[in-house]
């Protein structure tokens, strides 16, 4: 039963998608591809820090990156070159600019998901 599933999920992911103009065998899927995948650390643990805010700024466009488990992604199919930034209570906040974000070539098109990690310089609490 699972394997009968399993095909008829596959051939119905076949059909999802645009064909390519001047060939009907070449099917796109319709999928958003992130452009950037991050991980922030604390520098001094190297421990994940899962629960910052990270944004990217290409130009006047700006975006909150999406929270994964302990991951932010974001620019979707959106190549650009941006500044990322964090920003966590209790950490010093850190920019990384120049980020490339590139299409790739290919006969499908999607952005190639550029990955970074940061390091977050923990605070020392004022007394």
């Amino acid at each position: 039963m699972r394997v009968v599933l399993a095909v008829i999920i596959a051939l119905g992911a076949l059909g999802c998608g645009d064909e390519l103009p001047g060939d009907p065998k070449i099917v796109c899927t319709a999928i958003a591809t992130a452009g950037l995948g991050v991980e922030v650390k604390n520098e001094t643990t190297s421990e994940p820090v899962c629960d910052a805010t990270v944004t990217a700024r290409d130009g006047a466009y700006s975006e909150r990156l999406v929270a994964v488990p302990c991951r932010y992604v974001g620019a979707f199919e959106r190549p650009g070159t941006y500044t990322v930034r964090v920003e966590k209570d209790g950490y010093a906040p850190k920019e990384v600019e120049r980020v490339q974000v590139v299409m790739d070539n290919g006969l499908c098109p999607h952005v190639e998901e550029t990955s970074l990690t940061i390091l977050l310089v923990p605070q020392v609490a004022s007394r």
